[in-house]
């Protein structure tokens, strides 16, 4: 897997309202919903939200920020998502701290909003990738919806087929390239692409550097293949499963069965480390 080098957003553009004019054409490449008809600076009261959409899923409103995110901008996003009644509310910023994406999933729990903070990245050719960090575990649009599709490759993990640790709620076709398990401040995240599948670990802050080098100690490279992936926001490191992806359908059970079981396996040492 070639992943190149990240850049700031902030080389790329000189204001973060230059960043929400592109971004709101191109809503769909944060797979949150259906939305169109995106206002950037949009009239909140007395403020301004960075993007207001509306389209199929409700209303969006969405609040940027370049670098770390900081409660200043979750302040803005909770009070702008509750004045205009929104459906789906999103931060997105290029890190966050921990406390933050524990806010966003308790948000989840107990609000008819569905949160998401959303890391943006931008590599050396100014293209740009969008991480779920906290999201919904299912959408309140799924829930109110019975026509929204599920992904295929996913529902027999969910239903338990494969064991009871990835078991869980559906997962909508917009959101199938991953599933997600969080312990010790470690997510365990089972990934799917066309040609290949693949276990990646996001190492949450803070000591997230020093956690993952006596973390990987419990890894040993006699016994398991992997490679570090570090960017200048995110520690992660990525377990190569089989060069099989959503495209070879007939190895679908294989290739369920290997996720999970190396999945599995790895969640169960992390999980019992004690770290």
């Amino acid at each position: 897997m070639n992943l190149q080098k990240t850049k700031p957003l902030s080389d790329i553009y000189n204001r973060e309202e230059d960043f929400s004019a592109d971004l709101a054409d191109t809503l769909d490449a944060l797979k949150v919903g259906k939305f169109e008809d995106a206002e950037t600076e949009a009239n909140v009261g007395t403020r301004r939200a960075d993007i207001i959409a509306v389209g199929e899923d409700g209303t969006l409103v969405v609040e940027n920020q370049f670098g770390k995110a900081d409660w200043d901008h979750w302040g803005r996003l909770e009070a702008y998502a509750r004045l205009k009644k929104a459906d789906v509310a999103v931060l997105m910023a290029e890190d966050f701290e921990e406390l933050m994406i524990v806010t966003c999933n308790l948000r989840n729990e107990d609000s008819n909003i569905n949160w998401y903070l959303i890391q943006a990245q931008a590599n050396s050719h100014n293209e740009f990738s969008f991480h779920h960090v906290a999201r919904p575990a299912i959408d309140i649009q799924t829930e109110k919806k019975p026509d929204v599709e599920y992904s295929e490759f996913w529902a027999p993990i969910r239903d338990g087929k494969f064991g009871e640790l990835f078991a869980g709620k559906p997962v909508p076709i917009r959101d199938e390239a991953w599933i997600m398990k969080t312990t010790r401040k470690i997510q365990i995240c089972l990934y799917l692409n066309k040609q290949q599948c693949y276990i990646r670990l996001y190492f949450l802050k803070p000591n997230h550097i020093e956690r993952r080098d006596k973390i990987m100690e419990f890894f040993p490279e006699s016994d398991y293949d992997y490679e570090y992936k570090d960017t200048s926001t995110q520690t992660t490191v990525i377990f190569p499963v089989l060069d099989k992806g959503k495209n070879d359908r007939d190895d679908w059970d294989e290739i369920r069965e290997k996720l999970v079981d190396m999945g599995t396996d790895i969640y169960k040492k992390i999980d019992e480390s004690g770290l």
